[in-house]
């Protein structure tokens, strides 16, 4: 029989592989560049503050290489997408290239998310399962939800920038879009604790299943 590690609680024996913990660097890193966008752009402007956005997004790469010998793959991707738009927006003189930033992004992860979730596909689960046990309906239901909710942020930035000044756009950004962010991934909690607590049940009767078969 192939190995397997086991962990015992109490007096019940249960299979639970071990789960990453979430870890703080990579909330650190959605907050950070924010930030210096924001105060840079009160100081010095909209192309200072998207380069300083950048300078800060690498240093944490740098810094989560060092802290967790691990390399931040998406924040890297993301990053160069940002510097290549940066750089086109300082050549061309045009600062649109740094206000679709993210529309771009947003609208990719809701096309994934959505046309994952039309077919069939939990992409939620693609990314995640690495930190999260959850049933396939939970993995559904969060794709769906983080869809639609991308979807929206794709569109309210669009408008932001076409309707708003610099100044006014980047503070829609950051005191808006945001804490928006922020609070409805802390409304996806209730799902996704319930789920958690499903497939803890669903494995422990697995497991005594397991145990009774071999008694």
């Amino acid at each position: 029989m192939p190995h397997m590690r086991i962990k015992r609680m109490g007096s019940q024996t249960t299979n639970i592989p071990a789960r990453p913990k979430i870890r703080f660097m990579s909330m650190f890193s959605e907050i950070a560049p924010l930030a210096a966008f924001f105060l840079v752009n009160q100081a010095y402007g909209l192309y200072a503050a998207a380069i300083a956005a950048i300078g800060a997004s690498t240093f944490l790469v740098a810094v989560t290489w060092v802290l967790e010998k691990r390399l931040a793959r998406f924040a890297i991707f993301a990053t160069s997408i940002a510097a290549l738009l940066t750089l086109a927006a300082i050549l061309a003189e045009e600062k649109t290239y740094i206000k679709i930033q993210p529309s771009l992004f947003s609208g990719a992860f809701a096309a994934v998310l959505l046309i994952g979730w039309l077919r069939g596909r939990a992409m939620m689960k693609v990314f995640f399962q690495a930190q999260f046990d959850l049933p396939a309906k939970v993995w559904n239901s969060l794709s769906l939800r983080w869809g639609l909710f991308f979807l929206f942020a794709t569109l309210a930035n669009e408008v932001a920038w076409r309707v708003l000044s610099d100044d006014d756009w980047v503070t829609f950004r950051v005191l808006i879009m945001a804490p928006a962010t922020g609070l409805f991934m802390i409304a996806q909690l209730p799902i996704t604790l319930r789920g958690q607590r499903e497939m803890k049940r669903t494995m422990a009767a697995d497991d005594n299943a397991v145990v009774n078969s071999a008694d």
